[in-house]
């Protein structure tokens, strides 16, 4: 217990240090990227400050991983350039004992991970989002999962999904006469993209045209609708996956996959959210055979490179995957665990090695 106890504190400590190093960075680069919108609206920069910091735990949850495999290495590598771990080793620890150790050590981090992007991360980020558009007062009338709802003069629209500011899925729009009492118009589109600064392109459009007691249907390849809809406020009504629980990413995708609309994106968050967590651990266990293997006799310089190649090829891997599930239609669940199959793989074959 005294081994375990000492070697938990030596990784975590190390751990809490990179990722507060890492956090550090994160938030002065967010910061001076939000000081172009500081003077909008009653933006300033004491709430530029507050959202960089309100970023802080969605930025943690991604940063565990990289931060957990370096803290490992520069811990234990720290023990490594003392002696100490040659120490343990001659008192009989074995391999498969520090392997334990970092595996139970990788499973709190995990638990702190999970609780962190579960419960912390989602509404603090919804929150800061949500906050930041008011103060520029671009907040749009209606965000929920029943999509949005926008009064642009004489006409209602509804906009199920945001995909971006110049693509929209599922859009409905109710036309109404001058007095707002009578409903002249029923239009439904799939998709729309925007074409200028005031015209939306929406394809495979059909309209109802309401006349009295009759009703008449007409479908168009594409239909010009011609609106005031401002991109800042569409941007800011899209449904961020960063902003939902794993159980809102779950009700999300259903619901989008019931109204035949693109729920990709949701389940890739989904299961990378998970897959993530996952990941935690099997840092811990990758970084050990690189104290006791080749870069036991060299500095923490060399493991700091080490890890932060291994982490950004992590990072890449899992957005070249993403893209790759959007493109060439892979489910998933099947990209989000490709790179922490490959993890576990190169942790194991490297605890064979350095035993």
């Amino acid at each position: 217990m005294i081994i375990d106890r000492y070697l938990f504190v030596t990784m975590a400590r190390a751990s809490a240090l990179v990722i507060l190093v890492l956090l550090a960075q994160s938030a002065f680069i967010n910061f001076v990227d939000q000081l172009d919108e500081v003077g909008e609206g009653s933006f300033t920069t004491a709430d530029a400050v507050f959202f960089t910091l309100m970023l802080w735990p969605s930025h943690a949850f991604e940063m565990f991983p990289i931060a957990v495999l370096l803290g490992t290495m520069l811990g234990l590598g720290a023990l490594a350039n003392h002696s100490e771990l040659i120490a343990l080793r001659a008192a009989g620890v074995s391999m498969w004992r520090f392997a334990r150790t970092g595996l139970l050590t990788g499973l709190v981090f995990a638990v702190v991970a999970a609780v962190v992007g579960e419960f912390i991360a989602p509404p603090a980020e919804q929150y800061a989002r949500t906050h930041k558009a008011e103060l520029k007062d671009k907040k749009s009338d209606v965000d929920s999962l029943s999509g949005i709802w926008l009064r642009d003069g004489e006409r209602i629209i509804n906009v199920v999904q945001v995909l971006d500011e110049r693509n929209l899925a599922g859009v409905y729009t109710f036309d109404f006469d001058p007095t707002g009492q009578e409903l002249l118009a029923i239009g439904r589109a799939p998709h729309a993209e925007r074409q200028a600064e005031d015209t939306w392109r929406l394809d495979d459009y059909s309209a109802t045209q309401v006349d009295g007691d009759v009703a008449t249907v007409e479908t168009v390849a594409a239909h010009l609708l011609e609106t005031s809809l401002d991109a800042d406020v569409l941007e800011v009504s899209v449904v961020r996956p960063s902003n939902l629980s794993l159980v809102e990413l779950w009700q999300y995708a259903r619901y989008l996959q019931n109204n035949d609309l693109d729920s990709v994106t949701y389940e890739m968050a989904m299961w990378n959210r998970i897959a993530n967590v996952v990941a935690v651990p099997l840092m811990v266990l990758l970084g050990l055979p690189f104290v006791f293997g080749p870069l036991r006799t060299g500095g923490n310089g060399i493991r700091l490179v080490v890890g932060v190649l291994i982490g950004v090829l992590y990072y890449l891997s899992n957005g070249a995957l993403a893209d790759a599930s959007a493109v060439y239609d892979v489910p998933p669940v099947v990209t989000a665990w490709i790179p922490v199959g490959l993890l576990a793989l190169a942790a194991g074959i490297g605890l064979i090695r350095a035993r």
